[in-house]
């Protein structure tokens, strides 16, 4: 006959929601507060000092080292389940508070159906599990009853921090809406375990919960996601644990504030809401490393920010190595999934990564920076994706941009015109994006390479502060209207369009009507300027080409079209060497000297 339970005993299912407590033990117990509160110090009396007594201490918990033959009641003690004792049966109600439960070597628990072991529910407890690869310790369901979900699980609930649990079998456990083993407690210690025919997941860690390690052990005949734990857990589980085939550890949101890595290369982390890589303080860094071979799949709604308030780093490194893939875990298309965010206080390094079906975002891309952000990407692939890399303002802080491929992802590149003169040539862009570059200063030396895309350039640009930009050969260059490309007016600086016979650059507007963007402009302080090989077209101003006084510039094999004013214009004083400048057609001229000054300057 089944031993009877005392009735308090039911108090862990009533506490999940299953069964509501009487209103008047709820108030009780708000108004009272629990029996673990620590005692309050007696305050004073000023006119009796000498009679103010210390509060009496917590009584010794009992010791227990006999060999149970069930367990069916809440105990307050510290219980020890020696090897030498037989199979322990367990009986729903039975529950460890204030106290710990140890089980030793060869130590078999067999549990009644709706049955737990339920640990540290209201007050401080531990469950220590100390099984050993010969002698393991085995949790399975009573008597005939040996199929997923005959007993509830293990419940390591809000008190129970510290607990481990060392060379375990546990099986048969799980309900429709917890694991086989459940943590809310910090501080978990799985390791050298086995969970197999668990009715859900095998381990479910929630949001208050944290392991501290998970490694060795093995996972068989468990539903998918295996494991279901916060950020913050994800990189307590090592590489050397094993996983059924096409498993997958489900991650939900939240924050990583210490350092972490991820090394489950043959099984997907599903990523299930905004993880945030933050340090504690300006101090202290926060750290998540990417293990070569790591995939991550994310929700709809899930991405990274990295870097928002305090120092954090991402890093993704697999040159070399097997690639590490960020990608979609609902559909494979573009704008599937937000992406990488990196703000002021972020660093991060990727190298052989795949992202693809991000950029859910447009105006942002499925990596993005911004601020003061330190950020290198070398030999990576941007596939399907709603925009590539977007870098926004000046400041962020690029190591280098090269050997990337980009496919299917329009724009490859959205950046400020400084930023855009770092990105390395060796980069490839396939025929159906662009480059985006928006308005602003260049105020250190910046090169603009071909990629066989268009450049886009959506509002002026400034070269100043004795800087230098140079644009390569075959660029094509598409500008909104009203743009301007203006050099040397405050701080000095130079142009150096440098296209060929073969490779001409082209500037030209999007709208393609005579005066629907400016012109370039070189002003008194431009020095050593050079233009050639170029063809412009739908300029405006009082010409194409503006050169101010006391400024040098070669001007050689230039034509405009559709322009509204003449190809090259300059003021007296100018020292300007004009070879085969052209008007095309609806161009009024080619060269407009100024009146009354010798043409050469």
């Amino acid at each position: 006959m089944r031993p009877r339970a005392v009735a308090s005993a039911a108090a862990p299912t009533r506490r999940l929601g299953l069964r509501g407590p009487p209103l008047a033990w709820l108030i009780a117990a708000l108004a009272c507060g629990t029996a673990e509160e620590k005692p309050q110090k007696a305050e004073a009396n000023p006119n009796m000092p000498d009679r103010v007594h210390a509060p009496a201490p917590e009584p010794r918990r009992p010791s227990v080292t006999t060999c149970p033959e069930a367990l069916n009641e809440p105990e307050q003690l510290d219980r020890v389940i020696g090897s030498a004792c037989k199979t322990v049966t367990v009986y729903p109600g039975y529950r460890i508070e204030n106290g710990t439960l140890t089980i030793e070597a060869g130590v078999t628990l067999q549990f009644m159906p709706g049955a737990e072991l339920a640990v540290g529910f209201e007050r401080a407890a531990q469950l220590l599990v100390r099984g050993t690869p010969e002698a393991p310790v085995r949790f399975t369901a009573a008597g005939e009853q040996a199929k997923p979900g005959a007993w509830k699980g293990v419940a390591l609930y809000d008190h129970a921090d510290g607990s481990e649990i060392h060379g375990l079998v546990l099986e048969f456990a799980g309900t429709d809406l917890r694991g086989a083993i459940y943590v809310q407690a910090e501080d978990v210690k799985i390791d050298n375990s086995t969970v197999r025919d668990s009715q859900n997941v095998a381990v479910h860690v929630t949001s208050k919960g944290h392991l501290s390690s998970f490694k060795a052990n093995r996972l068989e005949r468990v539903s998918s996601p295996a494991l279901l734990l916060p950020a913050r857990s994800a990189g307590s589980v090592t590489a050397d644990n094993t996983f059924p085939p096409d498993s997958v550890i489900h991650v939900l949101g939240g924050m990583i504030r210490e350092r972490a890595r991820w090394d489950v290369p043959k099984v997907p982390f599903v990523i299930g809401g905004v993880i945030e890589i933050e340090g504690v303080d300006e101090k202290h860094e926060a750290l998540l490393e990417l293990a070569p071979g790591t995939v991550l799949k994310f929700d709809d709604d899930a991405y990274f920010t990295v870097g928002y308030d305090y120092p954090a780093a991402l890093i993704a490194e697999a040159a070399g190595k097997e690639p590490i893939v960020l990608t979609s875990a609902t559909r494979q298309t573009s704008h599937a999934w937000r992406g990488v965010n990196l703000y002021r206080s972020a660093t991060a390094s990727f190298s052989n990564v795949v992202f693809e079906y991000g950029g859910q975002r447009s105006d942002r891309g499925v990596l993005y920076a911004n601020n003061e952000a330190r950020l290198t990407v070398k030999g990576c692939t941007f596939r399907d994706n709603g925009g590539g890399v977007t870098l926004q303002g000046a400041n962020v802080r690029l190591g280098e941009l090269r050997g990337n491929t980009f496919e299917r992802s329009h724009p490859a590149f959205d950046v400020s015109p400084q930023l855009y003169g770092m990105i390395a040539a060796d980069n490839k862009l396939d025929a159906g994006t662009t480059v985006q570059v928006e308005g602003g200063e260049i105020g250190k030396d910046a090169v603009w390479h071909d990629f066989g895309v268009p450049i886009e350039l959506k509002r002026p640009i400034a070269v100043d502060g004795e800087a230098t930009l140079t644009i390569r050969p075959g660029a094509k260059i598409r500008v909104h209207d009203g743009f301007a490309l203006g050099v040397g007016e405050f701080g000095g600086g130079t142009l150096r369009i440098e296209g060929t016979a073969e490779q001409p650059v082209e500037i030209f507007g999007i709208a393609d009507r005579r005066g629907t963007w400016d012109a370039i402009r070189l002003y008194e302080k431009a020095r050593g300027n050079l233009i050639e090989h170029t063809t412009l077209r739908n300029a405006g101003g009082e010409g194409a080409i503006n050169v101010a006084m006391g400024v040098d510039a070669i001007v050689r094999d230039v034509s405009c079209v559709r322009c509204f004013s003449p190809t090259l214009t300059w003021a007296c004083g100018a020292r300007v060497t004009a070879e085969r400048v052209k008007a095309g057609a609806e161009t009024p001229a080619a060269t407009l000297p100024p009146f009354g000054c010798d043409p050469a300057g």
